[in-house]
């Protein structure tokens, strides 16, 4: 539920404009943070900042700290703020780690995202805002007429700022090909995401603002090039360490790791057994097999550690109640109450889950392996050496091609949209050919900068760690050559480094399914947008003619909605009816902001295109002739102001 606003306006606008910016985020934010919400903030004539945070915190690391004459916000916990400031406690600990990072702004990037740093100095007017090395820790950014407005929910940016939210037409764009919001853009316009390895520095009296940003193959292209050295596991190894004593300090009572039998948990159990830190492990038994794997790593630990295993087999028995179909949802306001909690920012892959009741519901702390696909080439088609060995133009034709074709639906995306998705990979890999990545680590280098940092869960809401997304490991991963990535190199070098126990056991491998000898329906169904119990409004949105629905090609939508309707849809065509329902419904959502909106809205700029064509005849006659008029005149009233006095002066003057 953190939320966070901080404003910088271009001269003394008064104390009330700032609290009515609060008044507009509290009133749409209320009924989602119920009671459970506290804030804090301060206002320092042209600078301000104010946070929302839990009223009882589930973290030592406070939100909000007031002290030493800085003003310091933070966002989630800075995993591994010891290495810069030493084991301070966590409570007395923000303005300590403040005032490293803005003395040493490289510091920052030590820490293990998601985190963003906010710094006011009240008696300076100087604010100072800081993105973690990814950009995991949310962050958007919106210009007004005088000013910027940043907070970590773009629809709260545009609440303070008193702008009417719109749908941004560049990143819905993207969102109807790959799903996300992909280089700089939001589902709002004008509100910009800002990227990872970025400060921001607004010093109010002088009314000057300075943006700097490193470069991110700086930070990730260690000096060893493409070499697994003994030094960067050891490096590695030591950063994940921290990042699991840093858990133990910033979070009360025993932490619970996940432990599978694959690779990313393992290296993150691992981490957090080698630290010494008390822990609880926790396998799912969903796959066939897969828990036995993780009870051949408890069993070869040298000591005894907690393990509780959910799901499956291992759940106590539960009379069973009598079956009932379940009821078929109504996803028009399922996404609706998506939007209202992820404010467009989730994908539409998530329609058929269950969105949270608010923001305030969830507080528990999860430990997981996201960021460990970078380390076993997530996005490489299975030709990637193939296509490795080509020259340089080559290759990026390659890998974009099959990276357009694993991102985009088949079915539905109009050919601007292919365009769009298209343009932007290719873009990505010129910056990373930039950096040195010339061969398929420029996959990677699209995952972490493109796909990583908008996982929908990790910045999302504070007490969601994920170690393998420390600077470090990211590190260790581009110093893999793509076979050895391929190999799982750095995954077990690290694993050998901090529990030897478990490098001799191999990763889990799902093993497929006999072929059934029977005739069978697919065991994978297809779950159908026209199945759902409001199916006749989902209808009437498809077939709504609206400007964006261009993004969408309007005869494959109507196929894949006839064969939905049917029962025949593919898995390519549902996506597609997805993402256009899920964009569809993002109005309604516009329509609840805006109703805490005071400024008026823009007016329509396609106001003639509605007009019968007799209309637009006589008004673009009508046009011209007050062009005419105007060109006359300002001809006459130039005539006079030559043959006056002053005008006969000023023209001896130019003369």
């Amino acid at each position: 539920m953190e939320t966070l606003v901080a404003y910088a306006f271009d001269g003394f606008v008064g104390a009330e404009r700032a609290a009515a910016g609060v008044r507009r985020v509290e009133a749409h934010y209320g009924q989602l943070w119920g009671e459970s919400a506290r804030r804090d903030g301060c206002d320092a004539a042209t600078v301000g900042v104010h946070t929302w945070s839990r009223r009882e915190p589930d973290c030592f690391w406070p939100a909000w700290r007031d002290d030493d004459n800085l003003c310091v916000a933070s966002l989630h916990a800075p995993l591994g703020y010891e290495s810069i400031i030493g084991e301070v406690a966590p409570q007395r600990a923000p303005t300590a780690l403040a005032r490293a990072v803005i003395a040493s702004p490289a510091r920052m990037l030590d820490l293990a995202p998601p985190f963003v740093l906010t710094v006011l100095d009240p008696a300076d007017e100087r604010l100072e805002l800081f993105t973690d090395s990814i950009g995991v820790g949310r962050l958007f950014q919106l210009r007004v007429a005088d000013g910027w407005v940043w907070s970590n929910r773009p629809a709260a940016a545009c609440l303070f700022a008193d702008v009417p939210a719109e749908a941004a037409a560049r990143g819905w764009r993207f969102a109807a090909g790959c799903g996300w919001f992909m280089a700089d853009t939001t589902p709002y316009n004008r509100v910009l995401a800002v990227p990872g390895a970025t400060r921001i520095v607004m010093e109010g009296r002088r009314a000057r603002r300075t943006v700097t940003r490193t470069d991110a193959t700086s930070i990730w292209s260690g000096p060893t090039g493409d070499e697994l050295s003994p030094r960067v596991v050891e490096e590695t190894a030591e950063a994940l360490r921290g990042v699991a004593r840093s858990v133990a300090r910033l979070w009360p009572g025993t932490p619970t790791v996940d432990l599978s039998g694959g690779r990313d948990s393992r290296v993150v159990a691992a981490a957090f057994l080698s630290a010494g830190v008390d822990l609880r492990l926790n396998s799912y038994d969903a796959v066939p097999g897969e828990v036995q794997v993780a009870d051949q790593l408890v069993a070869a630990l040298p000591y005894e550690v907690e393990h509780v295993v959910t799901g499956g087999t291992r759940q106590p028995a539960v009379p069973a109640a009598p079956a009932k179909p379940a009821a078929a949802p109504e996803l028009v306001e399922r996404i609706k109450r998506w939007h209202r909690y992820g404010e467009g920012l989730r994908s539409a892959s998530y329609l058929f889950h269950a969105p949270p009741r608010d923001l305030a519901g969830v507080s528990h702390l999860a430990i997981g392996g996201a960021g460990g696909e970078v380390a076993h080439g997530h996005f490489y088609p299975g030709d990637v050496l193939t296509l490795d060995a080509r020259p340089l133009e080559g290759k990026v034709r390659g890998f974009a091609d099959k990276l357009q074709a694993r991102l985009v639906p088949a079915a539905g995306p109009a050919d601007q949209v292919r365009a769009a998705v298209t343009g932007q990979i290719e873009q990505v890999f010129r910056e990373a050919i930039q950096g040195g990545f010339e061969d398929a680590k420029m996959l990677d280098y699209f995952y972490v900068v493109e796909r990583l940092r908008r996982w929908g869960t990790v910045g999302e809401r504070t007490g969601v760690v994920s170690p393998l997304l420390v600077p470090a490991f990211v590190r260790g991963a581009f110093a893999l050559t793509p076979p050895q990535r391929m190999e799982n190199a750095l995954h077990c070098a690290l694993i050998r480094e901090l529990v030897p126990q478990w490098v001799d056991i191999p990763f889990f491998k799902p093993v497929p399914a006999a072929a059934p000898t029977t005739p069978k329906r697919a065991p994978a169904q297809v779950k159908r947008v026209a199945d759902a119990a409001d199916r006749d409004a989902i209808g009437a949105l498809l077939t709504q003619s609206r400007p964006w629905a261009d993004d969408f090609d309007a005869e494959t939508m109507g196929t894949s909605w006839a064969a939905s309707v049917h029962g025949s849809s593919t898995a390519a065509q549902e996506v597609a009816l997805r993402q256009f329902l899920w964009r569809a419904v993002f109005e309604e959502h516009l329509t609840e902001v805006n109703q805490h909106i005071t400024a008026p809205a823009p007016a329509p700029t396609t106001q003639t295109a509605t007009m019968p064509p007799a209309r637009v005849t006589r008004f673009r006659q009508r046009l011209r002739r007050q062009a005419v008029v105007r060109k006359l005149a300002r001809g006459q009233v130039w005539r006079l102001f030559r043959g006056s006095r002053f005008g006969r002066s000023w023209g001896g003057r130019r003369r």
